[in-house]
């Protein structure tokens, strides 16, 4: 909603009301102990209750513009951006160098 409010402005679309319902549904599956746990979201659904005296086509530019221009949504849909760096101890820590234990 955050990306609403400021593409909103940007656009110069007066919005009176917004309100934004969000469903996540995860999962984890495999074992602790062998280093084999994967967590996924399976389905995150938003519903935007949105109030205006706008057009139609104005709304809809500005929800593609908030869609498109948030960080955590075009995130989620490029996952190769992580790039971890890890210390131990003060020593750069390689996880290659330490494979999950062999079943």
């Amino acid at each position: 909603m955050t990306q609403l409010e400021r593409y909103a402005q940007m656009m110069k679309v007066s919005v009176s009301k917004v309100q934004a319902h969000i469903a996540l549904s995860v999962g984890v599956e495999g074992s602790v102990l062998a280093q084999t746990i994967q967590a996924r979201a399976d389905k995150i659904e938003i519903s935007y209750e949105i109030e205006a005296d706008e057009s139609p086509a104005r709304i809809a530019g500005l929800v593609r513009n908030a869609r498109n221009g948030c960080y955590v949504r075009q995130t989620i849909g490029r996952p190769e951006l992580f790039h971890d760096t890890i210390t131990l101890n003060g020593q750069p820590l390689d996880l290659a160098a330490y494979p999950p234990p062999a079943n």
